[in-house]
Formats: structure tokens, sequence, C-alpha cells
């Protein structure tokens, strides 16, 4: 009966399968039935072929109340050896047959990785992928709403047409397909689905652009989005990657690229990414693109709506952002209640790429910047807010210092006026600046006072252990004389500069980080000359930190190299950690540093 609705209309309502479930219960005999689906989902194939042998029309039979054939049964159990075993005796009919939840057995392997499985099944039933749930979803879009595995939905994609009587690509479930594998992150599998169906591109709903409005929900799949340490910035540059896919290897790319992923996983990762990244730019060109050749403007002023600029503009994604003005440059001028201009958006969301963004066009950014909202806060009032989605892991006082300094920046691009302008509650931005930090200045002193004291244990426990290696160097003295037995050993050389920087850095962190009961307060509550000591005391720790770890290795070489002749090779790649370490650690502190700098050139 199920095989019947599908082949008249894909769409069936529930009251129909309802009826069709109670219908079906009435003379199934589920106790008949019941030994054959138990064999099924235990994997037990002898016990199931058994069964089949004593009763051959089992094989086509619906053993279940749920209307699921033999097929269906091992499918929805995972039992992916019975399925092949099942399906070589099966005929090519009941591969389209669907149970009362409206599914076929590709439905249900699209739903896992196996796509060996699925080959099969569409090999020897090729209308299988055609075939629509009572929703009218195809396996396309069963794949994409559970594992989504890239391989699965390549396959399935490939091997779907927009035929009835689903029509995928250009019925009523095409908007869900592409939302799906837009948020699935298979951007350049979308590119493909759109050149091969254009119209796509432009689909969208009281939102606006579908695709637009997912994409400016994943500020991760851009380039803006992420932030690399050196190391990982060289192999992000250098990772060749493939935009075109191949009908046969959607992860297409060079040989050295391809032996590098082999040896390498983190080197996988950071082609995927990369992959990603471009493609989700090359997709809202795509897009934009499509949308201008509309050439309907109350088309377009829908198709990017508000929702879409103010999730580009608070998550930071530029490149939405850049496109969109390449194509409607007067959307820079997009005003969203409540909100306020883009560059008030930004300001109050810390995302300092879009306000550079903006800062290209000078006269338009400085006209924004000058803007007045409903409530009289100017640009520094929204700059002085606390902004919920930033806040630092390092702890409250350095929250406060970097909001401190955010709104120093944002009140040179502000006129000097504003800085006296009060709201309607009448204040200045200092003031509110000022009352919204308060619960931050307590907790960031108090922080503060901690980590100085937990910092200091630390120094000094380096700062004796280097001082007591200076002393008992390495292979002891030279009996007579007292000179170190390695003293003309280049690793000598490197192990004493080191353990000297390790122990006055030490001390240079443990006078930076002396505890101070008073100290200059800024008209934040925050302690400034508290701050900077911490900072300086964490900078010399962490050298100390790196130093001491070098120091130990090269000991170590000297002591085992005549005994473990590459000793120095695996000592040196584990001294590798700390470097890394403290690489990205002092990367991003030194990014944002170049950030504020590059806002303050615009000045």
């Amino acid at each position: 009966m199920a095989s019947a609705y599908a082949e008249s209309s894909p769409l069936i309502s529930s009251d129909h399968v309802k009826a069709a479930v109670t219908e079906f219960a009435r003379g199934f005999n589920h106790s008949y039935y019941l030994p054959l689906h138990l064999a099924i989902l235990k994997g037990d194939w002898k016990s199931t072929r058994a069964f089949l042998d004593n009763d051959p029309s089992a094989l086509t039979a619906k053993v279940t109340v749920n209307g699921r054939t033999a097929l269906h049964v091992a499918a929805v159990g995972t039992q992916w050896k019975i399925v092949e075993k099942l399906m070589k005796n099966m005929p090519t009919n009941i591969l389209t047959e669907l149970d009362f939840m409206g599914c076929t057995c590709l439905h249900y392997v699209a739903m896992s990785e196996k796509v060996n499985d699925e080959k099969k099944l569409v090999a020897k039933n090729t209308s299988v992928t055609q075939v629509t749930d009572f929703k009218g979803f195809t396996p396309l879009i069963y794949s994409l709403t559970s594992t989504r595995h890239r391989d699965m939905v390549w396959y399935l994609l490939t091997n779907t047409t927009d035929e009835r009587p689903g029509c995928p690509f250009s019925g009523p479930s095409a908007s869900q397909l592409v939302a799906l594998l837009t948020a699935s992150g298979f951007h350049d599998i979308t590119m493909h689905l759109l050149q091969r169906y254009p119209g796509l591109a432009t689909i969208s709903d009281s939102n606006g652009s579908i695709i637009l409005n997912v994409l400016s929900k994943l500020p991760s799949h851009f380039p803006s989005g992420n932030t690399y340490v050196p190391p990982t910035i060289f192999f992000y540059k250098h990772a060749p990657v493939e935009l075109e896919l191949l009908p046969n290897d959607p992860h297409s790319g060079k040989i050295i690229s391809n032996l590098l992923q082999h040896f390498f996983a983190h080197w996988k990762s950071i082609r995927d990414a990369k992959l990603t990244h471009l493609s989700a730019v090359r997709l809202t060109e795509f897009v934009f693109s499509q949308a201008s050749a509309m050439n309907d403007y109350q088309f377009y002023e829908s198709f990017v709506s508000a929702d879409i600029i103010f999730n580009a503009t608070s998550s930071g994604i530029v490149e939405i952002l850049s496109i969109c003005f390449q194509f409607f440059p007067e959307l820079v001028w997009t005003h969203i209640p409540n909100e306020g201009y883009l560059i008030q958006i930004a300001i109050k969301n810390r995302q300092e790429k879009v306000i550079r963004l903006l800062s290209e066009m000078p006269i338009i950014c400085k006209l924004l910047v000058l803007a007045i909202d409903e409530s009289n806060n100017t640009t520094s009032h929204l700059a002085a807010r606390v902004c919920s989605n930033n806040k630092s892991t390092l702890g409250a006082a350095l929250q406060v210092e970097r909001d401190s300094q955010w709104l120093q920046e944002v009140e040179k691009l502000n006129h000097p006026f504003h800085k006296v302008v009060k709201n309607k509650n009448g204040k200045t931005a200092r003031e509110v600046f000022i009352e919204e930090h308060k619960p931050m200045v307590e907790e960031g002193n108090n922080w503060i006072r901690d980590r100085s004291n937990g910092c200091m244990l630390v120094a000094t426990l380096i700062a004796t252990i280097t001082f007591a290696a200076a002393i008992t160097v390495p292979g002891g003295n030279n009996q007579e004389k007292g000179i170190p037995i390695f003293l003309l050993h280049k690793k000598f050389t490197v192990f004493i500069v080191s353990d000297a920087i390790a122990f006055y850095c030490s001390m240079a962190s443990l006078m930076n980080l002396l505890p101070e009961t008073k100290g200059p307060i800024n008209e934040e509550g925050i302690q400034t000359e508290l701050v900077i000591r911490l900072k300086l005391g964490l900078y010399y720790l962490l050298i100390a930190l790196v130093a001491t770890t070098i120091a130990f290795a090269a000991a170590l070489s000297m002591l085992l190299e005549k005994r473990f002749k590459f000793s120095i090779v695996y000592i040196s790649s584990l001294a590798c950690l700390p470097l890394h370490y403290a690489t990205s650690v002092l990367y991003p502190n030194l990014r944002r540093i170049k950030l504020l700098q590059s806002i303050a050139a615009f000045v």
C-alpha cells in the first residue's frame, strides 16, 4: 500500500498513514515474523537464511507492524552484511518499497556512512534515488540531516535528477535541500549544484536569501572567523586546494598534498578548512552575482535582508559584507531598528575587522561614526558597554583593560565633542563604562592578586632549579681546576645560556609579581600598575619556562649522546612543544594590537 501511495503522490497526509497502519496491523501475524525480525537485528545470517529458505515469500513481505521488509529491518538495525546478502536475492522493485514511515531502504542507508552499500543499491535499481518519503524528501536530504558524510552526499547528489515525483532541485523541498547543504559546510558541493541549477541561488523566504542567511550564521566557515598561530598560518597559506570538483574525487588535489595528508593528520584538517573557507567565499560571490542579475531593486532589497546584514556584521564576517557592497553599494547605509547602522553594530560587538572594512570608505565611515541613536547614544556610548559576546578568557582585569582600550580607539574615531555628550539617562560614555564595568572591577582586582601569587610560586621554583643547575652542571667539574668537563662542548653553551636566561627571567618575573596592596587606580577602578606588572611577569615567566626546557634538553642530550646516537633528535622534538604553546599564547595578543593600530591609523 505504501508503494501505491508513492506512485500516486509523494505527499501523504498523516491521517492516511494512520489508517493504513491500522488496517495492516489488524491482519499482521506478529508472532510469525518475530524470529526473522530478531535474527536480522542480531546479525544472525544463519537463522535469517533458514527462515527465508522455509518461507521465500518473507523476502518481500512486510515483516514488522511498521510495514518494513527484511531489507528495511537490516538497514535500520545497521546490519550491513545482511543488507548486502538480502540485496543479492531481492527483486529490484522491492528496493523502492516504502515502509509506513515513508522510507525506502536507501533512505536509511543514506543516514549512515556506508557508501559502498549505497552504490550497490543504486546499481541494482537506479530509480531508487528519486523515490521520496511522504513529505517529498529524497535520500539526498536524509544524508544531510544525519551524519552529513561528504562522500555519501556527493554520490547521492550526482545520482539524483530533477524528475517527478519529487523534483528535488525545483520542487517544494528544494529550499530545504539548499539550506541543509549550506549548513553542512559542503560549499564546494553546493557550488556544483548551483552551476547545474542556477535558480537555486536566488531561493529566498521571509528572512531573505536562504543561502546567505545560513552563511551569515557560520563565521567559522570564512577566513575572517579563524585566527591561526604562525606555524599553522604557514601551512594554511601553502595548502593547495582545488575548488573544482571532479566526478570521482571531491577531495582532488596535488600529489605532494596527498602525501602530506597521509602522514600528517593536522595537514588534512588545515587543507579541509581552507577548502571550506575559499568555497564559502566563492559561493557568496555566486549568490550575489545571481541576485544582481535579476535587475529588480525590490527583489534584492528583500533578498539581502536586514537579518543577513546584522548577522554578518555582529559575527565579523567581512567577506559577506565586502562582496555585498561590491554588488549593492547602497546597502552600506543599512539601518537596523534597535541596532543602528553597521558601524554601530560592529562597535557594540567588538568587530575590528568590520570597522577596518568600513574605514576603506572614509567619508561614509565618518558619517556613520557620527550617527546618534534614538536614545541619544553616540558610538562612544556603544563602545562603553560590556560586550557579552567577547568575554576574555584571561580574567576580568584584562577584560576591563581591553574594553577600556577599545573605548579609547573608538573615541579617536569619534568627534571630540561626543566625549561630553550625554544620553537620555544623562550619562557620558565614560560614565556608562564605569557603571557597566563595576561588577568586573572588584573581581578583576582580586583576580590579579590571585594570579600573581600563583605565578610567583612557579617563578620561585624555576629560579631555584636554574640556580642549582648552574652550580652542579651536567657531567660535573674537573677535580683539579674545578672547570666543567663539558665546558668546550657546543651543547654546553646552549645549556648555560638557556639556564642563565631562565634564571634572570624568573627573577624579573618575581620582581614584577611581588604583591602590592596599593597602586594607582584608574577611573574604571582597576589598579593599572598591577595589570602592567602582571603582564610583564607573565611574559618573563613564559620566557623562563621555554628557556628551562631548552636547558634541560641540552643537558640531557650531552649526557646521552654517546650511548644513544639520535637522542638529540627526539629530545629536541619534545622541546618544541613549549615553544609552540608560547607562540600560540603570544600571537593572538600581538594580532589584536595590530588591529587596534590599524583603526587608529584611519584617524
